[in-house]
């Protein structure tokens, strides 16, 4: 449903845009209100450039903020797989006893992570799987034998890179809930409305520069709802792969990989 207003708002942004267009063009040249918009012949064109700018600004700082977001989880997920990788590659190196209960965790909670709460992250949901898995995990590390057998500073590594798991776990799950906020949509509508009406006063008597002026302002406005459209999760728009976790489901020693 979310998916669908979304994608409705955006069908909805750029009609509304070339109609608007459309519509300034016939009252400024076509209707019965032309000669009042040709008695503004004195606007400056430096107006359209002004308002132009701001267009331009807002929508560069639009942009940065929908790849910065996209990053943020991106960097979110290689901080959880580099987390699981450090730990595979300790528990690897200890008796069988200590690491092979460690090693099926992290291959549990990296399956469990791709294959059941991957699909889920569309939807800004968590999978209690996964959190059963991260548990589980945990409860590997602190087995007896792990902390009576192992080293004091491996252990504390070990235990260091599973907080660090479920921290960037959970940076992960908020990047996923993010969503587009209404009022950038308004002030997208509303800053290229304004251009385009000073686009129709610095052209009152020229119909055919007004259309080409205004229908490329349509289309740059049209480029700013879309960039509205993408500022939601990344895990909606995104194709954000779990593909750095999902490796270690099936790789057998990263030992061999050095």
């Amino acid at each position: 449903m979310q998916q669908f207003i979304y994608i409705s708002l955006l069908v909805l942004g750029i009609a509304a845009t070339f109609a608007i267009a459309g519509l300034l063009l016939w009252l400024s040249c076509f209707s019965r209100f032309a000669p009042w918009f040709r008695s503004l012949n004195n606007f400056s064109p430096q107006v359209v450039a002004v308002v132009g700018i701001l267009f331009a600004l807002y929508t560069t700082f639009f942009a940065s903020d929908i790849w910065s977001v996209r990053d943020r989880a991106q960097t979110a997920i290689l901080q959880e797989a580099d987390a699981l990788r450090n730990l595979f590659l300790l528990a690897e190196q200890q008796a069988p006893a200590i690491g092979a209960p460690i090693v099926a965790a992290i291959r549990d909670y990296a399956r469990t992570t791709a294959e059941i709460e991957w699909p889920l992250l569309a939807e800004g949901k968590a999978s209690p799987q996964a959190l059963a898995g991260w548990r589980r995990l945990l409860q590997a590390v602190m087995r007896e034998e792990a902390v009576k057998g192992l080293a004091v500073s491996v252990h504390a590594a070990m235990l260091q890179d599973t907080k660090q798991v479920q921290v960037a776990r959970y940076q992960r799950l908020a990047q996923s809930q993010k969503h587009g906020d209404p009022l950038k949509w308004f002030a997208v509508a509303c800053l290229g409305t304004l251009t385009m009406l000073t686009i129709v006063l610095v052209h009152p008597d020229h119909w055919r520069t007004q259309l080409a002026a205004l229908l490329i302002y349509a289309a740059a406005i049209s480029v700013s709802f879309t960039a509205a459209y993408l500022q939601r999760s990344p895990f909606q728009v995104f194709v954000v792969s779990p593909q750095p976790i999902a490796e270690l489901i099936t790789v057998d020693s990263l030992l061999e990989l050095r």
